[in-house]
């Protein structure tokens, strides 16, 4: 009886969060289709995307992605802070718009960057060092994101790190979040994994770009490639927002990432201090 009790009081629990996720989206659904249309600095990329972070410019690897390279390539860009009501056709949360044309996904942006401003960063490397960086690239934004999404919104909450309060949440959006995390990793395959296959199988793409990197300064040598701005936006999300986690734990066995990472931070964000929240800075845990 008392079984049948709590999976009632679960279920009711769940139609509850299920019924305020949906008033949410509805909520800004409607306020995309009310958005007014506003008027941009003309020749200026206008970055899309959720707020600042609170140790590291983005809490999101795609967002921190893009910024980089729009600072790597030097073109003027201004920041919109407003992807969580004003998402892209594609329903991303970080894309751009310049002088009226908009652009979803980073990978896109950053190609439609590289044809209006006639830059390339990879144009001087070898076709063999441009294919290796591609390839370390789609590890680290098509499965190593996935790993530390799986930590972030489903291992790390069962340890008790607060990740809630750590990124400044009201209940609704960390619910809201948390759950569209776990559903989209549980599609892509990732999520059906164990914590200890999760933890193994982040080791084995931490170990693989820590080898590619070796001494090296930037993934191919002495100057960053395009490559070099979705390596850091994914390793800074482990270096900065970890909170304690077991993915840091993970990820400290391989100390030249995070002299990569504070290498990038010192190049491309002499302002980092400025693009941050400067928010709980204790071991988020109960």
């Amino acid at each position: 009886m008392e079984s049948i009790k709590h999976l009632v009081k679960t279920y009711c629990k769940e139609i509850c969060v299920s019924a305020a996720v949906g008033i949410i989206l509805v909520t800004i659904m409607k306020r995309r289709k009310k958005r007014i249309k506003k008027v941009y600095p003309a020749n200026t990329v206008v970055h899309h995307q959720i707020g600042r972070g609170p140790h590291a410019p983005s809490i999101t690897p795609f967002a921190l992605k893009l910024e980089t390279y729009l600072r790597m390539v030097k073109v003027p860009y201004m920041n919109e802070h407003d992807s969580i009501t004003h998402r892209s056709s594609k329903g991303k949360l970080t894309w751009i718009e310049y002088n009226g044309e908009e652009v979803a996904d980073s990978e896109f942006c950053i190609q439609y960057v590289n044809r209006k401003f006639n830059v390339d960063l990879d144009k001087d490397f070898s076709e063999e060092d441009q294919a290796a960086a591609r390839a370390i690239q789609r590890m680290v934004d098509e499965h190593l994101y996935w790993l530390v999404v799986l930590y972030r919104w489903k291992f790390d909450i069962k340890r008790g790190i607060d990740v809630k309060t750590c990124f400044n949440f009201s209940w609704l959006m960390f619910r809201l979040v948390s759950n569209m995390a776990k559903s989209q990793s549980y599609a892509q395959g990732l999520g059906r994994f164990s914590e200890e296959e999760v933890q193994h199988v982040m080791e084995e793409d931490l170990q693989a770009l820590s080898k590619f990197l070796g001494k090296k300064k930037f993934l191919l040598g002495e100057r960053a490639c395009s490559a070099d701005s979705a390596v850091f936006g994914l390793l800074a999300q482990i270096h900065w927002h970890s909170f304690g986690s077991e993915a840091e734990n993970v990820y400290k066995k391989f100390p030249n990432l995070g002299d990569y990472c504070e290498r990038m931070k010192e190049e491309f964000w002499p302002d980092w201090d400025d693009c941050i929240t400067h928010g709980w800075t204790r071991k988020a845990t109960k």
